[in-house]
C-alpha cells in the first residue's frame, strides 16, 4: 500500500469484510482494521494458503504482557533486597 492510490482504495474498505489475494497466491479473508502509508492491518478470519507463509498469531499481544511481568518481578526483587538491608 505504498502508493496513494492503494492507500485511498484500502481506506474505502476500512472495517468491512474483504478477500485479499497476495502476490504469492494466498487468499486471506478478514476485516481491514487499520491502513497506514505502507501497511494494511487485517483481522484474519481464515487463510487459504497456496505456498504462502501468512498466518494469524497472538505474539504481538503476548510479548507486552510477558515484558510487564518480568519488569514487575525485577522491581519486586529489588525492593525485597533493599528491605533486607535495612533489617
Amino acid at each position: 500500500m505504498a502508493t496513494s492510490v492503494g492507500y485511498k482504495q484500502a481506506r474505502k474498505y476500512l472495517n468491512k469484510p474483504v478477500r485479499i489475494k497476495t502476490k504469492t497466491g494466498a487468499v486471506l479473508y478478514g476485516t481491514i482494521v487499520k491502513v497506514t502509508a505502507n501497511k494494511l492491518h487485517l483481522k484474519l478470519e481464515s487463510v487459504h494458503p497456496k505456498g504462502s507463509k501468512a498466518h494469524a498469531t497472538f505474539v504481538p499481544f503476548i510479548i507486552p504482557l510477558v515484558l510487564f511481568d518480568l519488569l514487575a518481578i525485577i522491581l519486586l526483587e529489588r525492593r525485597r533486597r533493599r528491605l533486607r538491608r535495612l533489617f
